[in-house]
């Protein structure tokens, strides 16, 4: 067991239980071969020649395990760590998803609750920030070696670069100033959104909102509104034969016109739409919830939408159907060498996917119905658990898996290549590693 492990055990029992932990400790001193010690539920422990040692104490409580140069420490469900040969490819979790932390080759991430995030990349690649630290949506912080520092702190100030689509963000006092600048164009506001300019070598245009606005770009688009939203003209490509102009007043209509798309809508309720490029002629009303849609060409309805009560389409050999939405759901692809299929019951309630892959001769399917089951399986590995609760709901998220489906898993199942099935029943009270079936006492030295 490595010196961290030691100081945190010890940090967290009492001294009454000191002589445990000492015996425990001894047990990762001893040399390394075959020892197989089991007084369920207070201790399991396991090594063999190869160098792989585990203890688990207390059922799924904390469990440690090492193999070659690779640890994992849990303590559920308080945390879980692992390390791999090298610090790269380490994770830590604390509370997941309160914080975790994450060490590849390209870039160390820390993230709490996804908000606050600190990024830095050891390997300095070019035109990257070296180092990121974010308060979303308040605090931005970037250092690079090229580029500089920058911090932001919204609402007083901002100077960001590659944000929400855009070469540079600034902003003062928002909404008094702000300034989006793109490839040859950028926009400014003072104040936001009253009254704005565009300029730059592409664009050119004002907006005194909602009375007037006009604007620019190049000769791929442009658009004028008067006392918006009620009259609102945008034309794109307007110097070319494919000229798309749109005129929208909300909440009367909306009128589309090019050489490929006709298109019409009133209110919020009629809607007819013929696309040529699509081969689709497409109609709703009330819209969305009544739509029909048939191919141009063969006249056959490829799209019927009557909400919540059902619902079907297909694009190519993509098929996606629905009754009582939520309920039920599916969907359904049949490529050359491809299948794919899915159905959900009420999103998250039950879900089945199978996937096949012909010509490389995978296969990958999974089976959750929450909260009794997991299964799932890719080409020769899978597993199987019950009971499972936010494990059937993110059933690929790692993490998950690791630190909290421990807890309420009374029995799991997996089996790897061509290795003999594993099995734990109640936590490891009856178990078996495919070649010895274990009881609650059990030794093998």
């Amino acid at each position: 067991m490595s010196g961290n492990a030691a100081r945190f055990l010890g940090a967290n029992l009492n001294p009454s239980r000191t002589i445990c932990v000492a015996a425990l400790l001894c047990l990762f001193a001893l040399p390394a071969r075959g020892l197989d010690l089991k007084l369920w539920p207070l201790l399991d422990y396991h090594s063999d020649a190869s160098g792989q040692r585990s203890v688990h104490l207390l059922g799924p409580l904390l469990s440690y395990e090492t193999a070659g140069e690779s640890t994992e420490l849990i303590v559920r469900p308080l945390f879980s760590y692992k390390r791999g040969p090298e610090r790269a490819g380490s994770e830590l979790a604390v509370l997941y998803p309160i914080w975790i932390s994450r060490w590849s080759a390209e870039e160390t991430r820390h993230s709490l609750l996804s908000l606050i995030t600190y990024k830095a990349q050891p390997a300095r690649r070019p035109d990257q920030w070296d180092r990121r630290f974010t308060i979303f949506p308040l605090v931005f912080y970037r250092y690079s070696h090229i580029l500089g520092t920058q911090l932001s702190v919204l609402p007083f100030y901002a100077n960001v670069r590659d944000f929400l689509g855009y070469e540079q963000v600034q902003m003062i006092m928002f909404p008094f100033y702000l300034r989006l600048q793109q490839p040859l164009l950028e926009r400014t506001w003072m104040p936001f959104p009253f009254y704005g300019r565009t300029s730059g070598p592409l664009g050119r245009g004002y907006r005194i909102w909602p009375v007037y606005g006009w604007e620019q770009v190049g000769e791929q688009r442009r658009f004028r509104y008067v006392m918006w939203p009620f009259y609102i003209a945008y034309e794109s490509h307007f110097t070319l034969p494919e000229r798309e102009r749109r005129v929208v007043s909300i909440p009367f209509f909306t009128r589309t016109d090019s050489p490929t798309r006709r298109s019409r809508s009133y209110g919020i309720f009629f809607t007819h739409t013929v696309d040529r490029n699509a081969h689709t002629d497409t109609w709703g009303f009330p819209w969305p919830l009544w739509m029909s849609q048939r191919d141009l060409n063969t006249g056959e309805r490829t799209s019927l939408r009557i909400a919540p009560f059902y619902g079907h389409s297909h694009l190519g050999n993509v098929h996606r159907h629905f009754v009582m939405w939520p309920v039920l759901r599916w969907k359904t692809q049949e490529e050359d060498a491809y299948r794919y299929s899915r159905s959900d019951v009420l999103l998250v309630l039950e879900r089945d996917i199978h996937e096949v892959q012909l010509d490389q001769n995978r296969e990958r399917r999974l089976h959750t119905l929450f909260p009794l089951y997991r299964d799932q399986a890719a080409d020769q590995d899978s597993e199987f658990a019950t009971l499972a609760v936010l494990d059937a709901i993110y059933p690929r998220n790692a993490v998950i898996k690791r630190l909290y489906a421990p807890l309420w898993q009374l029995y799991t199942r997996e089996q790897h290549s061509e290795q003999a099935p594993r099995w734990s029943l109640l936590w490891d009270l009856i178990s078996s590693d495919g070649k010895q079936l274990r009881y609650p006492v059990y030794w093998d030295f």
